[in-house]
């Protein structure tokens, strides 16, 4: 069994977010897990997602974090935070509710 390498721990989440992938540009994905360093995201085509982009974490765009994909699946990437998610941000997320 592999130990955790992660510097912070993860906690489940299952919250709606948009990735910012051009201005006026949002595709709709759903956060797995998260923690204060990253977090885990499902997202269809994960292959068309580049290397970096902003995660909105609220609709507006009031909540958001500079990503860094550090690895990815075919429908999910894991991304490393690019600064700490604040208290404040943490209770902006929405709620995922699948249609």
């Amino acid at each position: 069994m592999r130990k955790d390498q992660r510097k912070s721990q993860r906690r489940p989440v299952r919250y709606a977010a948009w990735l910012a992938l051009a201005p006026g540009e949002l595709q709709d994905c759903a956060l797995s897990d998260i923690s204060d360093t990253g977090a885990r995201i499902d997202i269809e085509n994960s292959d068309k997602l580049p290397n970096e982009f902003a995660l909105w974490l609220a609709s507006n765009g009031s909540a958001r974090r500079n990503c860094r994909v550090v690895w990815r699946t075919a429908t999910q990437v894991g991304v490393r935070f690019e600064g700490r998610l604040a208290n404040g941000e943490r209770a902006a997320l929405t709620r995922y509710t699948p249609i």
